[in-house]
């Protein structure tokens, strides 16, 4: 069942969304049906984490000065 949804944006966003409404051929309520549609996927749609462990082996080299170094 569908049910009917009041909220104000302003001007300058409706328009923008006229706009665009207009490019794709389309009512703006068409539209705003869609891009809610698409957030709520997309909110759902959150892929698990992947952790990935490095399978080489990090190899640092540290210069280690000469002995005279730390007597002075």
């Amino acid at each position: 069942m569908e049910k009917t949804i009041n909220f104000r944006i302003s001007e300058e966003t409706k328009l923008e969304l006229q706009v665009i409404a207009d490019e794709r051929e389309i009512k703006v309520s068409h539209l705003i049906r869609a891009i809610i549609t698409d957030f709520i996927e997309d909110y759902y749609d959150v892929p698990d984490p992947i952790i990935m462990y490095s399978q080489t082996p990090i190899e640092v080299i540290l210069d280690v000065p000469n002995s005279d170094h730390f007597n002075q």
